[in-house]
């Protein structure tokens, strides 16, 4: 990975600068001397190996801060079990469970369709190729 190729004082400079996003500011915190950190930041900043760390880190950030499908579904299917609790600590009402469990089934049987069609679309594949096999062998 790009991030082996850091020293620990580029390291820190990559994690002050996400913090703060003052890359002055970062090199000072990073130990560089008081006088250079204006021209150390930029060429930091200029460097493939630390653009790409702190270009992975923001990733890893920002994927942190959004739900994934499986995440979604782990939501859903507390609310549909009564784990969920709503903002005065009371249970989750009848109909919010029940329309959790709709919307997992709804999630369920749209998967469901695109595992159909996928197999659909393989099976026509395959009987293409089938007959493109036979009609060469005859």
């Amino acid at each position: 990975m790009a991030d082996e190729k850091l020293t620990p004082k580029q390291r820190r400079f990559c994690e002050e600068y996400l913090k703060s996003g003052n890359a002055t500011e970062a090199a000072k915190k990073a130990g560089y001397k008081e006088t250079s950190c204006r021209v150390i930041a930029a060429e930091n900043l200029s460097k493939p190996a630390i653009s790409a760390y702190i270009k992975r880190r923001l990733d890893e950030q920002e994927a942190a801060q959004v739900a994934d499908s499986n995440e979604i579904l782990k939501f859903y299917t507390a609310v549909m079990r009564g784990e969920v609790k709503d903002q005065l600590g009371m249970d989750a009402s009848l109909s919010d469970r029940l329309k959790a469990g709709d919307s997992l089934m709804k999630r369920y049987a749209a998967a469901s369709d695109r595992n159909r069609t996928t197999m659909e679309k393989l099976d026509s594949m395959l009987k293409e190729f089938q007959d493109a096999v036979k009609s060469e062998t005859t």
